[in-house]
């Protein structure tokens, strides 16, 4: 024979102090990144266009500080042949990620490219003390 279980409740006193009313939802924070994966789809697609015009509104959404816009919108201005442009796009996601290796190796190879080789290979140099263990950089210095 089937037994029924019977559900007991605990049931805790209501406080009397005044209740705060709650927001309904947490507030929105401005996400730096929130458009990060669009401008990647794009970029992998090489839908370039479509790309920049994701980083233009991201950009001026967030005032110029989302750095992967940034590195995206550099990437593609090198494959442009906007390597000046490109160098100082980098520069600025230096900047923004100054512990980042990769942003300096993309500085360095901008360097590169422009025939500033001293530069590239002080600038490579620099990203070494960063990251230690890392074989591409050591085999694009030697």
């Amino acid at each position: 024979m089937a037994e029924e279980r019977v559900a007991t409740r605990t049931q805790f006193p209501v406080s009397t102090e005044s209740q705060k009313p709650r927001q309904k939802k947490a507030p929105e924070f401005p996400i730096l990144e929130k458009q990060n994966w669009l401008i990647h789809l794009h970029y992998i697609r090489k839908d370039y266009e479509a790309c920049k015009a994701v980083i233009k509104e991201q950009l001026q959404e967030t005032q110029g500080l989302c750095e992967y816009a940034i590195y995206v919108q550099a990437l593609i201005f090198r494959l442009e042949g906007n390597i000046q442009e490109s160098l100082e796009l980098f520069q600025t996601c230096a900047v923004l990620s100054p512990q980042s290796a990769d942003n300096l190796k993309q500085v360095a190879r901008s360097l590169f490219l422009l025939g500033k080789h001293k530069a590239a290979i002080e600038v490579y140099n620099e990203a070494a003390k960063l990251n230690q263990k890392d074989w591409p950089r050591r085999s694009a210095i030697t």
